[in-house]
């Protein structure tokens, strides 16, 4: 399960996160920091080509998206 569709079950440090990167440009650069800040949190995500984020997920949980 995509954790982007279950905004308000996620912990505050990984909403912070998310609201953070929300407001930047979408660039492949801005989506390489937000994983990067995600994983310090336990939480990863991967991007598509034109940087949008997808597949939110715990790390160590398979992607819904193979």
């Amino acid at each position: 399960m995509d954790l982007f569709e279950k905004y308000d079950e996620l912990p505050l440090e990984v909403l912070a996160i998310i609201e953070k990167y929300g407001d930047m440009d979408e660039t492949y650069e801005n989506c390489y920091n937000m994983v990067t800040e995600l994983e310090s949190v336990g939480y990863t995500c991967d991007y598509y080509l034109d940087a949008v984020p997808f597949d939110l997920r715990k790390i160590g949980e398979p992607s819904n998206y193979i």
